[in-house]
C-alpha cells in the first residue's frame, strides 16, 4: 500500500474532524476548537514550536453534564514520538473534571473514544512500523471495534 507522505496528507480535509465535528452536532454536543488545525492553517516554523504547542489537544466538548478534552485521530496509527508524551499530556491537558480522551473517527461509525491509559495498553500490544519518512507508529487495531471495547 502507497501511503501519502505528511505534505500529501495536509493538501487532504481532515476527515477524522469532519466526522468527529459531525457526531457532536448530532448528539447536540457544544464543541469549541482549541488547537491548531494544520489542514486549514499555515503556521510559518510550525516545526520550531515547542511539541506541547504543536500537539494541543483538537476540541473541548461539552454534553449536558461532562467536559472532555478530545484529541481526533482520523486513523488508528499512533506515532512512538506521541506516546512517548502522553504522562506529558495527562499532566498538562488532563483534569479530573475535564479529562483528555482520544476519539478514533472513521466513516460510517461513531467515534471510538479511548482514554490515554488504553492507548498504552493497545499500542504495547502492537508492533513497530515504519511510514517513508522513517517515523515509527503502532496500528491500534481500532476499525472494527465499537465505543468501549
Amino acid at each position: 500500500m502507497n501511503i501519502p507522505n505528511f505534505a500529501d496528507r495536509l493538501k487532504e480535509p481532515n476527515k477524522g474532524e469532519i466526522l468527529f465535528e459531525a457526531y457532536c452536532i448530532s448528539k447536540g454536543y457544544k464543541f469549541n476548537r482549541i488547537g491548531f488545525n494544520g489542514h486549514n492553517e499555515d503556521i510559518p516554523n510550525f516545526y520550531k514550536l515547542n511539541h506541547l504547542l504543536r500537539n494541543l489537544p483538537d476540541y473541548m466538548v461539552h454534553s449536558l453534564d461532562n467536559s472532555y478534552v478530545v484529541q481526533v485521530k482520523g486513523t488508528d496509527n499512533f506515532k512512538k514520538k506521541e506516546i512517548d508524551l502522553l504522562p506529558l499530556f495527562l499532566e498538562w491537558y488532563h483534569s479530573p473534571k475535564a479529562p483528555l480522551i482520544y476519539a478514533f473517527c472513521f466513516e460510517g461509525q461513531n467515534p471510538i473514544l479511548k482514554y490515554p491509559d488504553q492507548i498504552i495498553r493497545l499500542y504495547e500490544k502492537a508492533v513497530d512500523q515504519k511510514w517513508d519518512d522513517g517515523v515509527t507508529y503502532r496500528c491500534l487495531n481500532l476499525r472494527n471495534q465499537k465505543h468501549g471495547d
